[in-house]
Protein backbone atom coordinates (compact mmCIF):
# COMPACT_ATOMS: atom_id res chain seq x y z
CA UNK A 1 0.00 0.00 0.00
CA UNK A 2 2.79 2.45 0.90
CA UNK A 3 4.66 1.88 -2.37
CA UNK A 4 1.50 2.53 -4.37
CA UNK A 5 1.00 5.81 -2.51
CA UNK A 6 4.61 6.80 -3.15
CA UNK A 7 4.25 6.05 -6.87
CA UNK A 8 1.08 8.13 -7.04
CA UNK A 9 2.86 11.02 -5.33
CA UNK A 10 5.78 10.74 -7.76
CA UNK A 11 3.43 10.81 -10.75
CA UNK A 12 1.64 13.84 -9.35
CA UNK A 13 4.97 15.63 -8.80
CA UNK A 14 5.95 15.34 -12.47
CA UNK A 15 3.75 17.64 -14.51
CA UNK A 16 3.09 16.68 -18.10
CA UNK A 17 5.15 18.94 -20.29
CA UNK A 18 3.88 20.42 -23.53
CA UNK A 19 5.55 19.32 -26.74
CA UNK A 20 8.85 21.10 -27.29
CA UNK A 21 7.60 22.97 -30.36
CA UNK A 22 4.66 24.27 -28.29
CA UNK A 23 6.90 25.81 -25.60
CA UNK A 24 8.12 29.37 -25.66
CA UNK A 25 11.88 29.88 -25.51
CA UNK A 26 11.67 30.75 -21.81
CA UNK A 27 9.50 27.71 -21.05
CA UNK A 28 11.92 25.46 -22.89
CA UNK A 29 14.93 26.88 -21.04
CA UNK A 30 13.14 26.39 -17.72
CA UNK A 31 12.28 22.80 -18.66
CA UNK A 32 15.87 22.13 -19.74
CA UNK A 33 17.28 23.52 -16.49
CA UNK A 34 14.76 21.67 -14.29
CA UNK A 35 15.30 18.41 -16.14
CA UNK A 36 19.09 18.79 -16.02
CA UNK A 37 19.02 19.29 -12.25
CA UNK A 38 16.78 16.24 -11.81
CA UNK A 39 19.08 14.09 -13.97
CA UNK A 40 22.18 15.34 -12.12
CA UNK A 41 20.57 14.41 -8.79
CA UNK A 42 19.66 10.97 -10.16
CA UNK A 43 23.21 10.51 -11.43
CA UNK A 44 24.67 11.43 -8.03
CA UNK A 45 22.18 9.20 -6.18
CA UNK A 46 23.02 6.19 -8.34
CA UNK A 47 26.78 6.83 -8.05
CA UNK A 48 26.47 6.94 -4.26
CA UNK A 49 24.38 3.76 -4.31
CA UNK A 50 26.93 1.94 -6.46
CA UNK A 51 29.81 3.17 -4.27
CA UNK A 52 28.08 1.96 -1.08
CA UNK A 53 27.42 -1.45 -2.61
CA UNK A 54 30.98 -1.74 -3.95
CA UNK A 55 32.35 -0.85 -0.50
CA UNK A 56 30.32 -3.75 0.94
CA UNK A 57 31.49 -6.09 -1.82
CA UNK A 58 27.93 -6.49 -3.10
CA UNK A 59 27.27 -6.77 -6.83
CA UNK A 60 24.23 -7.86 -8.85
CA UNK A 61 23.03 -7.43 -12.43
CA UNK A 62 21.10 -4.38 -11.22
CA UNK A 63 24.44 -2.75 -10.37
CA UNK A 64 25.56 -3.37 -13.95
CA UNK A 65 22.36 -1.75 -15.24
CA UNK A 66 22.86 1.28 -12.97
CA UNK A 67 26.47 1.58 -14.13
CA UNK A 68 25.32 1.54 -17.77
CA UNK A 69 22.64 4.11 -16.92
CA UNK A 70 25.41 6.45 -15.72
CA UNK A 71 26.64 6.77 -19.30
CA UNK A 72 23.12 7.39 -20.60
CA UNK A 73 22.41 10.01 -17.93
CA UNK A 74 25.68 11.82 -18.66
CA UNK A 75 24.83 11.85 -22.38
CA UNK A 76 21.33 13.20 -21.74
CA UNK A 77 22.75 15.95 -19.52
CA UNK A 78 25.22 16.86 -22.29
CA UNK A 79 22.33 16.93 -24.78
CA UNK A 80 20.40 19.33 -22.55
CA UNK A 81 23.51 21.52 -22.35
CA UNK A 82 23.67 21.57 -26.16
CA UNK A 83 19.96 22.36 -26.43
CA UNK A 84 20.25 25.25 -24.02
CA UNK A 85 23.35 26.58 -25.78
CA UNK A 86 21.53 26.50 -29.12
CA UNK A 87 18.67 28.50 -27.61
CA UNK A 88 20.94 31.15 -26.21
CA UNK A 89 23.21 31.22 -29.26
CA UNK A 90 26.23 30.08 -27.24
CA UNK A 91 28.56 27.31 -28.29
CA UNK A 92 28.31 24.25 -26.03
CA UNK A 93 31.53 23.33 -24.25
CA UNK A 94 33.15 20.23 -25.66
CA UNK A 95 35.04 17.88 -23.37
Amino acid sequence: MRQTHQRQQAKAAIPKRPLIHQMSGDELQTWIRTTRVALQKKLARERAYLARRAARGTHTPTDDAYAADQLLLADLIALLDEMEASLTGEAADED
